[in-house]
């Protein structure tokens, strides 16, 4: 059966099938035509797929980060980043990396943070005469950090699927994150000093406390949502929901900028993102099922368990998953990889949460990576750039973010020590 679910699957993927709605279709290909299994099972596993409780962060995180989005939060933390590091040369392309990082604790999607801060972003670059397609490549690489600085929506998808502390991923991520956008903002300083890029006369310490004061409330959403979890206070699912709350407050009763319209506006296409991602999940977790079952998983194991040099493994993992990355939805990948490499893992003594960061920051890069770049198509989009021209401007970006793959992937305490410290 597994040769007729590969199939059905390839062949729909170059019909140009949406992905969820070919996952689903080659599970449910496969066991009609062989038989082997009743149909009815597989759109059990369909549903089932959706079943565990910590998916519900998920919606959530989503939701929150469109709160946010919406009203006004975003213009406040990055006037608080400029003033924190506009001084540089390059400045506001450096305070789209801060801002960048901050937001990231906020909402857990590149996505988000490409199509929602970044519009605030490419317009304040441009403004100040920063080439369009440069400000569009610093958005869509920094918004690679979203998902590796808690929160964190591929994270909690990778928890699931294999079974891990979500709270001890966060904060494998946390180290990784500030590492990308130092490595980011060293690739800025020199292009800035090439190019003679604008920035602040001189740092302000007073206009900086000043934007600060302004921006105090929504930088406190990280620190609740990863001192709740570090804390042991809330679970990463109800550190979503109190997200979500505190968004919506700040943004009905503090900032008075959502009106119940807008509220209602938001959670609708909050529900519109949702219902895309749970669909891709579902569909992949049938898509799992059946792989699983044709025992490949196990069959992979025996086989790579003959490789004696876990480093070998690792380079592999990542040139592996970096091209995949480029072809496929995050998501998906997780989904139906994560069975698939979880046994693999337990036969080389790999660690899981070490190995699901390192797993999220390859598909992150494959969001800047032709042919699909998800964060490419979503900038160009916003700044108004061609999609060409972004090509060949993000690439100064990708292979700094790649040694930085490389080198979490290699030393591996940079991702463990911190739940190390916290969760023992």
């Amino acid at each position: 059966m597994g040769w007729h679910l590969v199939t059905i699957f390839i062949v729909l993927i170059l019909l140009r099938v949406p992905i969820a709605i070919a996952l689903s279709a080659a599970a449910a290909g496969a066991a009609f035509l062989t038989g082997s299994i009743p149909v009815e099972v597989v759109f059990h596993r369909i549903t089932g797929g959706l079943s565990g409780y910590v998916l519900l962060a998920i919606p959530f995180f989503i939701l929150a980060g469109n709160l946010m989005n919406n009203c006004g939060i975003t213009n406040k933390i990055f006037t608080f980043a400029n003033k924190l590091v506009g001084y540089i040369p390059g400045g506001l392309a450096h305070a789209n990396v801060v801002a960048s990082i901050i937001f990231s604790g906020m909402s857990g999607s590149a996505v988000a943070d490409a199509g929602g801060l970044g519009l605030v972003e490419m317009k304040a670059m441009n403004d100040e005469g920063y080439e369009p397609e440069f400000g569009a490549a610093v958005t869509a690489a920094s918004a690679t950090i979203g998902p590796i600085i808690p929160p964190s929506v591929p994270m909690v998808v990778y928890g699931v699927m294999a079974e891990v502390s979500i709270g001890a991923l966060f904060l494998g991520g946390f180290l990784p994150g500030l590492f990308m956008g130092l490595v980011m903002m060293i690739i800025i300083y020199y292009q800035a000093i090439k190019n003679n890029y604008p920035r602040i006369e001189k740092f302000d310490f007073g206009e900086l406390w000043d934007a600060f004061k302004d921006a105090f409330l929504p930088l406190l959403t990280p620190v609740i949502i990863i001192g709740g979890i570090m804390s042991g206070i809330v679970t990463p699912t109800e550190a979503a929901v109190v997200a979500t709350i505190y968004a919506l407050f700040l943004g009905t009763v503090v900032y008075r900028r959502l009106g119940f319209k807008d509220v209602f506006k938001i959670i609708y296409e909050s529900m519109e993102t949702t219902a895309t991602v749970t669909f891709i999940i579902a569909g992949a977790a049938s898509f799992a099922w059946l792989i699983a079952i044709e025992g490949i998983p196990a069959q992979l194991a025996m086989t790579v368990g003959g490789i004696s040099d876990k480093w070998m493994f690792l380079l592999i993992f990542n040139i592996f998953f970096l091209i995949l990355g480029t072809f496929m939805e995050t998501l998906s990948i997780e989904v139906i990889m994560v069975p698939v490499l979880v046994p693999i893992m337990k036969v080389l003594g790999l660690d899981p949460v070490h190995m699901g960061v390192v797993l999220v920051l390859n598909l992150m890069i494959g969001l800047i990576t032709p042919p699909v770049g998800m964060s490419l198509f979503i900038t160009s989009k916003v700044g108004g750039v061609k999609l060409e021209s972004l090509y060949k401007a993000v690439l100064p970006f990708l292979l700094p973010l790649i040694a930085v793959l490389f080198i979490i992937t290699f030393f591996s305490d940079i991702v463990t020590w911190l739940p190390s410290i916290f969760l023992g």
